[in-house]
């Protein structure tokens, strides 16, 4: 299988409010500047999860926006440049084999990291390892969405 990314965002607060209360994955890239990563150059900066209802998509994106996240990185990028993300919920991921968001992160970071030679930008750090028990996703991932056209 094979993951691919369609529907997209505005990292704005207006188009955040789509994602209140949904766990899973998010992605941000900016719309019209790629990052020359090692391997082969891509448009997005961060990798990111949401693991609960709670602390939901919207939460985590929102924190990135204003900077209360810590990661001046992101908020500074949206700042400057036109920032945009994208997502995938946890239980659409499940369906993929593996319905625990941490190692879902880890999946996506560690495949974009042996595509493109480093981690997204803003990330700085892998995230959480996988457990030796950890179910493998059995899909790979189409990182091209991210390319400038």
């Amino acid at each position: 299988m094979r993951i691919l990314f369609t529907k997209t965002y505005n990292l704005r607060e207006q188009e955040i409010k789509f994602v209140r209360g949904v766990a899973g994955i998010y992605f941000i890239y900016l719309l019209d500047m790629e990052i020359p990563y090692p391997f082969q150059a891509s448009r997005l900066i961060y990798i990111g999860m949401s693991e609960s209802k709670q602390n939901s998509l919207s939460m985590r994106l929102r924190g990135h926006l204003t900077g209360q996240s810590g990661n001046l990185g992101i908020s500074n990028y949206a700042k400057n440049y036109k920032a945009k993300f994208t997502y995938y919920s946890a239980d659409v991921l499940k369906t993929y084999g593996n319905d625990n968001v941490y190692d879902l992160e880890s999946f996506f970071l560690t495949d974009f990291l042996e595509q493109h030679g480093s981690y997204p930008i803003c990330n700085g750090q892998a995230g959480h390892q996988l457990s030796d028990d950890s179910k493998a996703l059995s899909a790979s991932i189409d990182w091209t969405f991210f390319e400038l056209p």
